[in-house]
């Protein structure tokens, strides 16, 4: 169970997003409900699942002064570990047309709520765009789940709660306008 959000604030928050009945999109929540049954009882990380809107965001970002947001985003092969840069579309499968990209639905609601020393970070997982819907995940996705589970567990273990992804990880950024740079 994640700590209440009118408790007190947290170091950091683990935020899975993604669709759980598209397969691999739901990668980040996969991730942090696993993190969530190791780690749930302590008061310094909240670990929350996003499935639908980004705008829930709204109530999370007073809570935490760091964010790790664990995505699955469009890229091949699949199962690589990915970091997304803050002025990035790209996303691998959007819950409906309405909704913004992430990294807009972040910045705008820090400005909102004035939370200019907000600390962020987008860890992916590449995936193939879902084609149908199903639960399960497949077989590399599956192992970069276990691999982003080992290295938070390490970081949370350790008390290493920087949101700046691992060195290993590819750094992807795609502009808004669909530049790469």
């Amino acid at each position: 169970m994640s700590p209440d959000l009118n408790a007190g604030a947290c170091s950091l928050c683990i935020v899975g997003v993604g669709n759980t009945l598209a397969g691999d999109d739901g990668a980040g929540n996969r991730a942090v409900s696993r993190l969530r049954e190791k780690y749930g009882g302590r008061k310094e990380i909240l670990f929350h699942n996003m499935e639908t809107d980004p705008l829930e965001l709204w109530d999370l970002l007073p809570r935490c002064g760091r964010f790790i947001f664990l995505d699955a985003v469009a890229g091949r092969p699949t199962g690589r570990l990915v970091s997304v840069g803050k002025r990035s579309a790209r996303r691998a499968y959007a819950p409906s047309l309405h909704h913004m990209d992430l990294p807009t639905v972040v910045r705008h609601l820090s400005s909102l709520r004035d939370l200019d020393d907000l600390q962020w970070s987008i860890w992916g997982v590449t995936i193939e765009i879902p084609e149908r819907l199903t639960e399960e995940l497949t077989p590399a996705v599956s192992r970069a789940v276990d691999d982003l589970v080992g290295i938070l567990s390490e970081r949370i273990e350790t008390g290493e709660l920087s949101v700046d992804a691992p060195g290993s990880f590819e750094r992807l950024d795609e502009e808004l306008h669909g530049s790469f740079t």
